[in-house]
């Protein structure tokens, strides 16, 4: 039986149709009653044909940190797919992250461990490597630099991938991979579908900096492959592109039909904001966004090779020109 945590959101949501096209037995793990109904939503869109594929699955409402509900359900997989997370940049939600993140990963790799799974596949991200700024092109081997200041987001992938190398050195297969932006379609308020969606309502300002980028359906693809294959205990970097944000940005905006943005986010811009920011935090107007790490990540020149997939599956990365046009249509055909 395989189980998919984070089942409503974007990778968790593709992992799961994946599944049902192979008639697999499924059980996904959801938070709230909304969530569910957009899922629901989504396989109606895309597979209208084949309404069976979301009721075939075994879905059960629980929380990463509910210990009670997830021993319920994890005591019925035998594969895991843990592809629930919180993502966001935003320096208030640190502690959030750390609970999800962190904690939530260890108790799904200790039921695991637990119920003696068979496999494990960890959606992680590149954020995650924090490796030193100086290394121009990021691969598999280069390690966590502890001395950089990295972003809360950051911190809590870190310390979600050491929650599952521990496991794996606890008997537990694993495997990792770590996506630059996922861009996909049909969930326009999270992740990649939020910029995608900002583009289109007018984006004025550009960060400076490199990007890596990979298409949705790679990364399922990869998933599934890496899951129904005898690798274990191993990480992959899936990267198809590396491009500058501006390039980015302003290619959404070409398939979207849409004004291109005016004006670059410069690091001094974002120094000045950064400066607003914490003043306005510091008289209690509002929660504090931005920190210096994530300014740095904005304006970062790194970029990272995602080829030892390409070496050791077969697979060959999607073009990512083709990847955008057809978010486009998606988004276009959508509103």
């Amino acid at each position: 039986m395989i189980l998919v945590t984070g089942g409503t959101g974007m990778v968790g949501a593709h992992v799961l149709l994946a599944c049902a096209k192979k008639n697999l037995p499924t059980l996904a793990i959801y938070r709230t009653k909304t969530r569910l109904e957009l899922v629901d939503r989504f396989f109606k869109r895309v597979t209208p044909q084949n309404p069976e594929y979301f009721d075939q699955i075994q879905w059960h409402q629980a929380d990463l940190n509910d210990l009670v509900k997830l021993d319920e359900v994890f005591a019925k997989a035998t594969k895991v797919y843990h592809c629930a997370a919180k993502v966001s940049f935003a320096e208030h939600h640190t502690e959030k992250l750390l609970k999800t993140n962190i904690e939530g990963t260890a108790n799904v790799v200790n039921l695991s461990l637990k119920y003696k799974v068979e496999k494990f596949a960890f959606v992680s991200s590149i954020a995650a490597l924090g490796v030193e700024p100086a290394v121009p092109l990021v691969n598999e081997e280069h390690l966590w630099n502890s001395n950089e200041s990295h972003t809360p987001y950051a911190y809590s992938k870190f310390g979600a991938e050491l929650e599952v190398w521990r496991a794996s050195q606890e008997g537990l297969d694993v495997v990792i991979v770590n996506p630059g932006i996922i861009l996909g379609s049909h969930f326009w308020e999270r992740s990649s579908g939020n910029l995608i969606k900002r583009v289109a309502q007018r984006m004025w300002f550009y960060p400076t900096g490199n990007v890596g980028i990979v298409a949705l359906d790679d990364v399922v693809n990869v998933l599934v492959k890496l899951m129904e294959s005898p690798l274990k205990n191993k990480r992959f970097i899936l990267v198809a592109k590396n491009l500058k944000y501006k390039k980015l940005i302003f290619k959404i905006a070409q398939v979207l039909d849409v004004k291109k943005p005016k004006f670059s986010l410069s690091k001094t811009l974002l120094y000045l904001l950064y400066i607003l920011d914490k003043t306005i935090y510091a008289i209690g107007l509002k929660k504090s966004f931005l920190n210096r790490a994530t300014i740095k990540s904005l304006c970062s020149e790194q970029q990272y090779d995602g080829s030892k997939i390409e070496k050791t599956l077969d697979f060959t990365y999607e073009d990512s020109d083709l990847t955008l046009e057809k978010i486009g249509e998606n988004y276009k055909t959508y509103f």
